[in-house]
């Protein structure tokens, strides 16, 4: 039998030294060129699937223009490993092509005039991406997706589906592991997943999967053991039906799933998360998930400030003003803005005959900083800032084009208008003209809860201010309470229209909620309004008070990511922009808005911290105190975070391990089968199918046109040896089972038992009829009968032992398999086992 199993190679070619030396031409070298359309096919499948599954990304930047820029990206890192799998002495370095078309891609896109004739890149432009790669990691760490739409935000995301596909083809082909390329899919779709309120919507992720579906089912078909296909694959009868019928089923099961699982239909994080691992913390974002803000930082020192004012002001960053009705958002910056921070001066400011107070602060930023500058209300001038910074005089807000604040340290001039409750019940003229109707816009759907309580809560009120104060008084009253949990837990976190209706009816919510509340109510009672983001006053340092050689006194203030806020600013003509405090509990009442009802006394910084870094004012509201909300609330919502984290990672290795624990009952249900064979089961076929089966899981590819010697002597080349220990044995029962001279186990009926003679290869061939066999005998004596039995009985014992030893060979086999394959391909054959696919070739064979 060992001459069957070995099949020595033909002899290669000699030289015996008596002619010159066989050229080495580039043919010798490279190898025979690959023509066919197998590697196009494959780059062509994870083109696809990589740019589809990108579309789950549009929920973490907030437009889609940097998608053109990828696609040039991951083309480019595609095209070159195909180039290279022409000639097959390339085709295992392909993974470094890609990594070359990656990077020249790069260049390409961002950086060709920086670059040797455009794509080969230099060392200014590792430089220059490095750059881009900063800025990205600061606009990831200061915001909460959806982030501003930024060249450098293009530039990551561009490089991030680069290396993606370069994983993919790697996977897919090089490695031949198409099963486990879906990781470089999934990598795609986490960012939305963990970063955004809404998730990945259910019909990215069937996007993803129909793409992994292409993947699977060309590399399976072009390519099933890493090498490519030069001809067009035939595929077996009905593969292709059974194929779109698991396809389906699979695409469906996942549509389902997505209903379910956390990460897709409302996203793992409420109102979206920040990236803090890669960066200090302390920053906060300007788009209003302060939810999220408020939850997750803790006591670290976003900005430190000495001031001259008597009342610490609050910090702002920037406003927002532009409402879709499901997100509120900065207007775009002009043209043509002031980088000067001298003389500055609102669009639509108070009347020049405005009393003013003119306070000084100083500002330093520690760690992860912002694009927009932290100041109070009513800059005129800023000093000592390097960089460039524009003022927007429509906002009244800084923000850099190509920095940050991070580590920055500047002084603030501010004339501050001097308001009183008479000064804003005269100021009842409508808004000028040319204001932006941006600050009076209101979307078409408002539910009629939000009108019908604007209407009601303001009936009674005479001007302007009065209807402001009657907002603020309903919000601040007994009815509302100040919480960070109850919008989680409810379902209707966020600043939506559909969530203050919610709101509204819930009388429960934080920050976020109380300002669009009021903004969206004045602008429903005809007031213009802005929410303004950044900082309460946080809490008083007596160690960073001085006084200067003046004699005036400069009090000093820390705040933390835990003063994050927001608060509406509504417009007075004559007036210009006024900050109003609806939030219950959450720094003070400025003194025109209070009355006689809701008297305050002036503010004072919390010196111990408490309050979330609130003053000490009296509120008209009895809520929960804000150190209440914040203290057991963060908790709870970092269980839920870590409660679905670790549901994901459970689910990721549930999904992982069915193939395995469905491959491994199939191999001891066949093992079973071969020890004790039931009704029309044949043992020795059963136990051929599974060494076939392993075999295709490690690696190999089972030619049909072979005999079982053959197929039994390539797989003995497969495994490096001659005549492993149990394959012949394999063999041989199997040629007997299905040839004839069967071994005396034949399937057991109801009718027969299995007798010596009584071969397997009538059943399996119509017409065999050499398994009658002769072991019964005729004679009609009990003598004979008593001898018949013994001889069955014999027969069976006989058959129990070699049933045992064909298992065992069986056992000794798969052991072998595993022992001599490679760490990755041991792998592949638990983790994505290529027998269970409907295309294994080795059910062709059988």
């Amino acid at each position: 039998m060992s001459r069957v199993l070995h099949t020595p190679a033909p002899p290669g070619p000699t030289h015996d030294g008596a002619g010159p030396a066989p050229r080495r031409s580039p043919r010798r070298i490279l190898g025979t060129p690959v023509t066919g359309p197998a590697r196009w096919v494959l780059a062509v499948a994870i083109f696809a699937a990589v740019m589809v599954t990108s579309m789950g990304l549009g929920g973490v930047i907030r437009d889609m223009r940097w998608l053109v820029q990828a696609a040039v990206v991951v083309g480019g890192t595609l095209l070159v490993p195909a180039l290279m799998r022409r000639h097959p002495a390339l085709g295992p370095f392909a993974p470094l092509g890609a990594l070359a078309g990656w990077f020249m891609a790069l260049t390409f896109v961002y950086f060709p005039g920086t670059a040797i004739l455009g794509v080969f890149p230099t060392l200014t432009t590792v430089s220059q991406a490095l750059d881009l790669a900063s800025h990205a990691s600061t606009v990831i760490t200061s915001n909460v997706a959806p982030v501003p739409s930024h060249v450098s935000m293009h530039f990551l995301l561009s490089a991030g589906l680069g290396f993606a596909a370069l994983l993919i083809d790697t996977l897919a082909i090089t490695v031949a592991m198409p099963a486990a390329s879906s990781l470089g899919l999934v990598l795609i779709l986490l960012p939305g997943a963990l970063t955004t309120s809404t998730g990945i919507s259910g019909s990215s992720f069937v996007a993803a999967a129909a793409g992994f579906l292409l993947i699977l089912g060309c590399a399976r078909w072009y390519a099933p053991d890493g090498k490519l296909r030069t001809d067009t694959p035939k595929v077996a009868s009905g593969v292709l039906g059974k194929a779109a019928a698991l396809g389906a089923a699979v695409v469906l099961l996942m549509t389902l799933a997505t209903q379910a699982m956390p990460g897709f239909t409302q996203g793992l994080y409420p109102q979206g998360a920040h990236l803090y691992g890669t960066g200090s913390g302390g920053s906060l974002d300007p788009m209003l998930s302060l939810g999220d803000d408020l939850r997750g930082q803790s006591s670290r020192v976003s900005l430190r400030y000495r001031t001259t004012a008597t009342e610490a002001p609050y910090m702002r960053l920037t406003t927002l003003e532009n409402f879709s009705g499901k997100i509120w958002e900065p207007s775009p910056l002009p043209d043509g803005l002031d980088s000067s921070l001298s003389g500055l001066a609102p669009a639509a400011g108070p009347s020049p005959s405005l009393p003013r107070a003119t306070i000084e602060t100083r500002i330093s930023v520690p760690g992860v900083g912002d694009e927009w500058l932290p100041a109070p209300l009513s800059v005129t001038s800023v000093q000592q800032l390097p960089g460039t910074w524009l003022w927007n005089p429509s906002t009244e807000t800084i923000k850099s084009q190509n920095s940050t604040t991070a580590g920055r340290s500047y002084l603030v001039s501010s004339e501050m208008p001097v308001l009183t409750p008479q000064i804003l019940a005269n100021a009842t003229a409508p808004p000028r003209a040319d204001l932006d109707p941006v600050f009076s816009q209101l979307p078409k759907d408002v539910p009629d809860i939000v009108a019908s309580t604007a209407d009601s809560v303001t009936a009674a009120a005479p001007s302007p201010y009065g209807k402001a104060m009657a907002i603020q008084d309903y919000l601040r009253s007994d009815e509302f309470s100040y919480s960070l949990s109850t919008p989680v837990v409810e379902g209707y976190d966020g600043s939506g229209m559909g969530v203050l209706a919610d709101f509204l009816e819930q009388k429960s919510g934080y920050c976020v909620h109380f300002s669009a509340a009021m903004a969206v109510m004045a602008r429903e009672v005809g007031i213009p309004s802005r929410i303004a983001v950044g900082y309460t006053a946080g809490s008083k340092d007596s160690s960073l008070d001085e006084t200067g050689a003046d004699g005036v006194v400069w009090r000093g203030y820390e705040v933390t990511g835990r003063d994050a806020h927001a608060w509406p600013e509504l417009y007075f003509e004559g007036l210009g922009w006024v900050p109003f405090e609806p939030t219950p509990s959450r720094g003070f009442i400025p003194d025109y808005a209070q009355d006689d009802a809701a008297p305050a006394p002036a503010p004072e910084a919390n010196p111990t911290g408490a309050n979330q870094g609130a003053s000490t004012a009296a509120t008209t509201a009895p809520a929960t105190t804000a150190g209440a909300a914040s203290g057991a609330d963060p908790g709870e919502i970092n269980a839920a975070r870590w409660l679905a984290g670790t549901g994901w990672v459970l689910l990721a290795l549930f999904v992982l391990a069915i193939p395995a624990v469905v491959r491994w009952s199939l191999r001891q249900r066949r093992l079973a089968q071969v020890r004790t064979p039931g009704p029309g089961v044949f043992p020795a076929v059963v136990a051929w199918r599974e060494v076939l089966a392993t075999a295709v899981d490690h690696g190999y590819v089972v030619d049909p046109a072979l005999t079982p010697a053959l197929q039994a002597a390539a797989i003995a080349g497969f495994l490096g040896t001659t005549s492993p220990p149990g394959l012949e044995l394999v063999l041989h029962s199997y040629e007997r089972s299905v040839y004839g001279g069967a071994p005396a186990w034949a399937p057991a009926s109801a009718s027969t038992s299995a007798r010596p003679g009584r071969g397997a290869g009538a059943g399996l061939e119509a017409g065999a009829g050499n398994g009658s066999g002769s072991g019964s005998g005729s004679g009609s004596g009990s003598e004979g009968l008593d001898a018949s039995e013994e001889l069955e009985k014999l027969a069976e014992l006989e058959e129990l032992a070699e049933l045992e030893e064909l298992a065992e060979a069986v056992e000794h086999l798969v052991a072998r398999f595993q022992s001599s394959a490679p760490p990755w391909r041991r792998l592949r054959a638990t983790v994505a086992p290529a027998s269970l696919l409907p295309t294994s070739s080795h059910k062709s064979s059988l």
